[in-house]
């Protein structure tokens, strides 16, 4: 990380700032409370509903991207 960019770390904390608000808002959506007074296994299921949400978008928004994208080679001592 030694060529940090400013819009990058700006991009990075939007994300985290909307990650965040997404989480409470189903939170609030959910359950009727806080993220912070849920209990574990609720919690449990809103960040899974959250990330849920993000990779469905992500993958409606960028299917070219995805499609574009390799399959990894097999590595090791059994690689054909």
């Amino acid at each position: 990380m030694a060529e940090e960019k400013f819009s990058d770390n700006l991009m990075r904390m939007i994300g985290a700032e909307l990650h965040f608000l997404n989480g409470m808002t189903a939170a609030r959506e959910m359950y009727g409370k806080s993220y912070f007074a849920l209990g574990v296994t609720e919690k449990a299921t809103i960040d899974q509903t959250v990330f849920g949400m993000v990779a469905a978008n992500y993958q409606a928004l960028t299917p070219e991207f995805l499609a574009s994208q390799q399959v990894q080679q097999p590595v090791g001592f059994r690689a054909p």
